[in-house]
C-alpha cells in the first residue's frame, strides 16, 4: 500500500512537510543565518539539503522562541 505521506529526494523539504509546514519560514531562517543561499527561494532550491536540514532540525525551536 502507498504512503499517504509523499516525501521527495530532498532531506530539507521532506523535513519541513512532515514537522513544521512554513517554507517559507523555514528558508527565511536559514538565509537569515547563512545555511543556504539567498538565491534558494525553495527547499527543493538548496543543495545541501541534508546538512540544512540537520542545522534547521537541531536549531528551529530554540530560534523561534528568540524571533528572528
Amino acid at each position: 500500500m502507498a504512503s499517504m505521506h509523499s516525501s521527495t529526494g530532498n532531506k530539507l523539504e521532506n523535513w519541513i512537510r512532515s514537522r513544521h509546514g512554513d517554507e517559507k519560514e523555514v528558508m527565511n531562517i536559514l538565509q537569515e543565518y547563512g545555511v543556504v543561499s539567498d538565491n534558494a527561494e525553495w527547499a527543493k532550491d538548496v543543495g545541501n539539503d541534508r546538512e540544512a536540514m540537520w542545522w534547521v532540525a537541531k536549531n528551529f525551536e530554540r530560534i523561534k522562541k528568540k524571533g528572528v
